[in-house]
């Protein structure tokens, strides 16, 4: 598994990290549920931004030990450190419950 944004997960101008994950019914944002967008911490947005990404932003997210891929973008830079808020439907179909580890990864053009 990758580490938190410690510098261990850096790879020149890409992303990757580790978040636990946990769906939009833990925060006031239903709006979340209807969409492929997620909230991740402020901490990754300062890291893209220092990465000059291109956007709009779009995320792979892996569940390695189901073997679940999903692509996502993001909907805003509120969660806590450590966490990412995501719609239900994607959680299930990732095979995710609440507080799983998920990596993410920005894909770059």
């Amino acid at each position: 598994m990758l580490q938190y944004f410690d510098g261990y997960g850096y790879h020149g101008t890409s992303f990757e990290q580790t978040y636990r994950c946990y769906p939009a019914s833990f925060i006031e944002k239903p709006q979340l549920e209807s969409g492929d967008k997620i909230i991740m911490p402020p901490s990754a947005l300062d890291r893209l931004a220092s990465l000059h990404i291109d956007y709009p932003m779009l995320f792979e997210l892996r569940n390695d030990a189901a073997e679940r891929v999903s692509h996502c973008g993001v909907l805003e830079f509120i969660a806590e450190e450590g966490m990412i808020y995501m719609p239900y439907w994607m959680m299930e179909n990732m095979l995710l419950q609440e507080g799983d580890i998920t990596s993410q990864i920005q894909k770059l053009s």
